[in-house]
């Protein structure tokens, strides 16, 4: 625990240096030189701890570069210092998003995964890192401490000897590598991993041979091993570089006195000037030699008969405990060529080659005395122990099938109960890296019999299922444990509980299996209800399978269980915005989350949602000065949302602010199936932005039975100023009797987004007539959607000049009603007209159908009409004397608007009139027009 928090520690100040310098990249969505100013201001108020000055000028940035990878980097990094991380992994990752080669971020997210102990995460960023900088010295030790944290202690020290070997010369990383390697030796002396500590003991003493220390501790190693004479060899290369340290002295003295090699002994104490020590191995020495008397007799005894058992057992035993194992073993060769072989003998043989260190020669014997004596108890063990090795041997290589067959020898060999478990537990392990599963979880499940208690077992048994796909008996699985934990326990095993859960359903959702990873998540919420992400789960999955009854009730609960967690807030609201009636509340809703969380982007965009749909429905409404309000706040708020400033557009347009609404709809990114009707329809707002226009227009009139034809011709410019419109005309008319002019004005007024009035007033000399005064009054009736109203009274003092009609009184009184409705693109509008003229009363009925294609001014017409009277228009111009008799009417035509200032339309109209005489007379009329705007 202590080296955990050592390494804690070291990581926070080293990655805080690894963070201070701060380059800034570029973006290619923003302009630098637009930019340029936040970015420089924000690094300098970081720097001079101003945090709260630089937050603010983060947040006028990204109203206006909400996309600019540097500026979310900056606003993570500002969370990241105030130690809101979850805020500050939101923005790096978008900032990541935007541009993922943002170095920076990458560097900040490092600190923010450390600090909320995602070490995996941590590390993912920091392999990114060094794709991009593989020679980056800090980012390798950093990756090495990330690994200690995590308690990845085998591969942090497999990469810090590489880094090591990468960096030779390197005094702080050898220093890095050194400490490792002291630490895992430390480790595994303390495990009682000898050989391991040994081995490790080896590369610090290569590393660092001038470490007193290591020559010490490695000798201490050896003899612990009862490796004596490579304990000794070790101390003498010790003592060539410390001649007179006085450990390496010691234990020198204390070998050779153990082996009772007095001849060295004596020699080296007094070249140490040791004289108290020499002295008393003098005694030893002297004492030894009296005894050797008894074995030189065995020895000669042995020389003149190998064969006597006596003399080899007391020389061998002689030998073994003055280590000399070589002589040991010439004695049982020399033994057995006068006895044969034997067990005994070959166990002796075994166990000096094992003193020696020679496990090679060791394992042979071993499996050689097998072959031999293969049911006797101690060599079964013996064998068993010997095949270990290899299993582990073989593991090691990732030879699995080899390891699996000799991991079954250890289980049927061995005596040993523990050993039989680990066997077990490795032919698992070996089928399970095989990906052979089935294989895997038949194994397991006899672990399981045979150790219940063992909880890991069953988070296996749940792995392997998931790994086999059978996702439902992996989660059943899990359950069995969570069944059995208790406490403290039970909450353990809730994390990978949960992270069993996750992967499920990514898994079955990227299959598109979403009923089934609805009902795991489900069953994940009943075990735990707190985690987040399994309510989020529920509502997205719930939306998948068509349920939005259980997506509310998930969002209700998950607001319930994180009341401050914004997301389920959200998805109620966009639950709730499924129904238009709705759209004010969840407006308001949101917007007073926004109030107090004005900069989180989940929230940001659920309020655009909103206002969008509640902007429409106010349009729609004839509420458009409220759906400018709301829209223009929310624009400020997000001035990438180009569909809201579309929407914003459209409520301009609404009130006839051609302006604006050409300005916001500019905004607007047509696919290119849209992007003719788009430029169509932005030509026709902008010349509805125009003030003035210039139009001409002709009209071809031709009896159909007789080949003449009677034009009119006409001008006229008219202004618009806010909401006033005034026109000039001038018609012409060139017949037999002479010519004919009108001159007209007109005056239309827009008193409120209701109401409109028009008043009209002409003279002329003759062919039209002489005196024209007409008012007409317009009003939308808000009861009907899209459906207007309108009424209006005439007056006309006609000319008969050239015309065949006989009338008393040329004044004519005209009453019109009319309704208009609108579908779409689709209007239709019904007029009719009531005339008194001569004393005589006179109507006509009349309706027009339009389609709108792209705009207003694009779109296709059709007219009818029937009535007493001809159409109110033919009055006018005096086309024919059709009067008082049956009228009928058809005809259709079109709009069209070349450029942005140019607009052609084209009506053709055929009448059908009873004359006097009873006859039936056919009408052909054609009207041209043609406007420039400027």
């Amino acid at each position: 625990m202590k080296i955990l928090i050592k390494y804690t520690i070291a990581f926070c100040l080293s990655f805080g240096t690894f963070c201070a310098y701060n380059p800034i990249y570029a973006q290619e969505e923003t302009n630098l030189e637009d930019r340029s100013e936040y970015i420089d201001g924000i690094i300098e108020l970081f720097k001079n701890n101003k945090w709260e000055e630089g937050k603010r000028v983060i947040d006028e940035g990204l109203n206006e570069y909400s996309n600019d990878s540097d500026l979310r980097m900056l606003n993570g990094k500002y969370y990241h210092y105030k130690g809101q991380n979850d805020k500050a992994r939101f923005e790096l990752v978008k900032s990541l998003q935007i541009d993922p080669k943002n170095v920076d971020a990458k560097q900040i997210l490092v600190n923010v995964e450390l600090e909320t102990k995602r070490y995996s995460s941590a590390i993912c960023y920091v392999n990114e890192l060094l794709e991009v900088n593989p020679y980056w010295k800090g980012l390798w030790r950093k990756k090495i401490q990330l690994y200690r944290l995590q308690n990845n202690h085998v591969e942090a020290d497999r990469l810090q000897e590489r880094v090591n070997q990468i960096y030779p010369k390197d005094e702080e990383i050898r220093k890095d590598y050194l400490y490792s390697l002291e630490l895992e030796a430390r480790k595994k002396r303390k495990e009682g991993d000898i050989n391991g500590a040994i081995k490790v003991r080896k590369k610090l003493l290569q590393e660092n041979p001038d470490q007193v220390e290591n020559y010490t501790i490695i000798s201490d190693n050896y003899i612990k091993s009862g490796d004596l004479y490579t304990a000794l060899g070790y101390i003498d290369r010790g003592l060539s570089r410390f001649p007179n340290n006085k450990d390496l002295i010691d234990k020198k003295s204390g070998i050779l006195a153990e082996q009772n090699r007095y001849t060295e002994l004596l020699p080296f104490l007094k070249s140490k000037g040791k004289t108290q020590q020499y002295d008393y191995y003098l005694l030893e020495a002297a004492r030894y030699s009296k005894n050797q008397e008894a074995q030189i007799l065995y020895g000669k005894v042995f020389e003149d008969n190998p064969g006597n058992d006596e003399a080899f057992e007391n020389l061998y035993n002689y030998l073994i405990a003055a280590n000399q194992y070589n002589e040991a073993l010439r004695i049982i060769k020399i033994h057995r060529q006068s006895t044969g072989n034997s067990k005994n003998l070959l166990m002796r043989e075994i166990m000096t080659y094992e003193l020696i260190g020679n496990d090679t020669r060791s394992a042979a014997l071993t499996k050689r005395l097998y072959e031999s004596y293969p049911n006797d108890y101690d060599v079964q063990s013996a064998y068993a122990l010997i095949m270990l090795e290899e299993a582990k041997d073989k593991m090691s290589q990732q030879l699995y099938a080899e390891a699996i067959k000799d991991w079954y020898i250890v289980l049927d060999k061995s005596n040993d109960s523990e050993l039989e478990y680990q066997a077990r537990k490795s032919i698992f392990n070996s089928y399970y890296q095989m990906n052979q599963y089935t294989e895997a979880l038949n194994v397991l499940n006899e672990l399981i019999a045979e150790r219940p208690e063992d909880n890991d077992l069953f988070l296996k048994r749940a792995d392997l299922y998931y790994n086999q796909k059978k996702y439902d008996q992996a989660i059943l699985a899990y359950n069995k444990l969570l069944e059995k934990a208790k406490g403290k326990e039970r909450q353990k095993y809730l994390y990978g509980y949960s992270a069993l859960n996750t992967k499920v359903v990514q898994d079955l959702v990227s299959q598109y299996h979403y009923d089934q990873a609805l009902r795991i998540t489900e069953s994940w919420i009943e075990n735990d209800t707190t985690q987040e992400f399994a309510y989020r789960y529920a509502i997205n999955l719930s939306y998948q399978t068509n349920n939005p009854d259980k997506a509310k009730f998930y969002a209700e609960e998950g607001n319930k269980k994180f009341p401050n967690n914004l997301f389920f807030k959200i998805k109620l609201a966009e639950i709730s915005a499924k129904n238009p009636e709705n759209y004010s509340v969840v407006y308001y809703n949101l917007s007073n989350e926004l109030n107090e969380h004005p900069y989180d982007r989940d929230l940001i965009n659920a309020h655009a949602q909103a206002t969008e749909d509640y902007g429409h429905q106010l349009i729609r409404g004839n509420k458009s000065p409220e759906a400018i309000r709301i829209l223009k706040e929310a624009v400020r708020r997000s001035p990438e949302n180009i569909v809201l400033k579309h929407t914003l557009g459209q409520a301009y347009e609404k009130i006839k602010n051609y302006d604006s609404a050409y300005y916001y709809q500019s905004f607007y990114v047509p696919s290119a199936m849209e992007m003719h009707e788009f430029k169509q329809y932005m030509n026709y707002l902008y010349n509805r932005t125009l003030d003035n226009e210039i139009g001409v227009h002709h009209i071809r009139s031709r009896p159909g039975d007789i080949d003449v034809i009677n034009p009119i011709s006409g001008i006229h410019y008219t202004r618009y100023k806010d909401k006033n419109t005034y026109t000039g005309r001038v018609n012409y008319a060139g017949r037999p009797p002479g010519k004919g002019y009108q001159l007209m004005g007109i005056w239309n007024r827009e008193w409120n987004s209701k109401t409109r009035t028009t008043i009209d007033a002409a003279i002329a000399n003759q062919f039209f007539p002489r005196i024209s005064i007409n008012g007409l009054l317009s009003r939308d009736i808000q009861k009907f959607k899209e459906f207007s109203a309108e009424i209006g009274l005439g007056y006309r003092y006609l000319d008969t000049t050239g015309s065949s009609a006989n009338l008393d009184d040329r004044a004519m009184y005209n009453l019109l009603l009319g309704a208009k409705k609108v579908i779409d693109e689709f209007s239709l509008y019904a007029k009719y007209n009531s005339f008194i003229l001569d004393y005589n009363y006179l109507f006509n009925f009349s309706l027009s159908a339009r389609y709108s294609i792209w705009s207003p001014k694009h779109y296709l017409t059709a007219v009818t009409g029937f009535g007493s009277s001809p159409a109110i228009q033919l009055l006018d111009y005096q086309i024919y004397d059709g009067i008082s008799s049956i009228n009928t009417m058809v005809g259709g035509g079109f709009s069209y608007m070349f450029t942005k200032n140019i607009t052609f339309s084209l009506l053709g109209t055929w009448h059908n009139y009873r004359t006097d005489d009873g006859t039936f007379r056919n009408h052909h009329n054609l009207f041209l027009n043609v406007n420039v705007a400027f």
